[in-house]
């Protein structure tokens, strides 16, 4: 078996085999990320379009894309402690009816040589499209093109598992799209919070693509796994990241405050709650991670870096 020569600081020779430096590196990789003590620091003011709130987020390398009401887009180059716009446009799939609260880069490309992958938007409103609701759009955007609807993916609701709207995530270690919402509304009676996986559409699977609830991989409510998710808050975006769900809730007020929740996949049920209210007195929108930090994109403070 192949061995790696390496040395303590006291120098003392130690070998180790190549598995066991392995494990360790694997062990490092898949820890999961803690927010519980972050620095909260505001990275820039966001420039979008005027009178329409700001909603879904997406980072690909150093580009962010920050959607707005009704599928407008902002691409930025994000710097450490600034943004600096590239480009604005309408997205192919904008309407009055895309509320474009959530979105994500997916692991596919249009064409090899385009600059992104393609980017997936979730509809996330209760007027229907097209005679559609909860309706995810797959974009293909540029920084010089005009964009394009290259595929469409609708939950064929017809149990109302869902209530109000759901929204649509991409699990890229799983291969996985997450829809995730509420069962009634946000505030309503009754309501609980709904998780069903599927496994990821391929963009080969056609321009309009239905799913079932009866494939789905996983389907459960949150509250009858751990009954600490609360079931009336105000939703907003979602992201994963490896093993964990982040979830941002509230709009910044005394009744409605900035808190995080980061519900274990595999493990089903809650790791963190982490309130920000102090820190984040501002509606959190949508959110995404970018090396080791995480960032939210709000409505009313710009975008934030939350910062171990």
């Amino acid at each position: 078996m192949k061995k790696i020569m390496t040395y303590c600081c006291n120098g003392e020779m130690k070998i180790l085999n190549h598995l066991t430096l392995l494990g360790l590196l694997l062990l490092t990789a898949c820890k999961p990320l803690d927010f519980t003590n972050a620095s909260v620091q505001k990275v820039d003011d966001l420039q979008g379009f005027p009178k329409q709130s700001y909603q879904g987020m997406a980072i690909h390398k150093d580009y962010l894309v920050s959607l707005q009401n009704t599928g407008l887009a902002t691409i930025y180059r994000l710097h450490e402690d600034s943004l600096e716009l590239l480009r604005q446009f309408p997205l192919a799939s904008q309407t009055k009816e895309n509320h474009a609260n959530v979105v994500f880069f997916g692991t596919e490309r249009y064409d090899k040589g385009d600059e992104f992958p393609l980017l997936y938007v979730s509809q996330c409103s209760k007027q229907r499209y097209k005679d559609m609701k909860d309706v995810c759009f797959v974009e293909r955007i540029s920084l010089t093109k005009a964009p394009q609807l290259v595929q469409t993916i609708v939950l064929d609701d017809n149990e109302g598992l869902f209530g109000y709207a759901l929204q649509w995530m991409i699990d890229r270690k799983r291969g996985h799209l997450i829809g995730y919402g509420n069962t009634v509304e946000n505030m309503g009676k009754g309501n609980r919070w709904r998780t069903m996986i599927f496994k990821m559409p391929k963009l080969s699977d056609g321009p309009t693509v239905h799913l079932n609830p009866k494939d789905a991989l996983d389907n459960y409510c949150i509250q009858d796994l751990d009954p600490r998710f609360p079931s009336n808050h105000i939703g907003q975006g979602a992201c994963v990241i490896k093993d964990q769900m982040f979830i941002p809730v509230g709009l910044g007020t005394e009744e409605h405050p900035s808190i995080l929740y980061i519900w274990n996949l595999k493990k089903k049920h809650l790791d963190h709650i982490l309130d920000f209210q102090q820190q984040v007195p501002h509606e959190f929108e949508d959110c995404e991670p970018y090396h080791r930090d995480l960032i939210m994109q709000t409505n009313g403070g710009g975008l934030i870096r939350f910062r171990k």
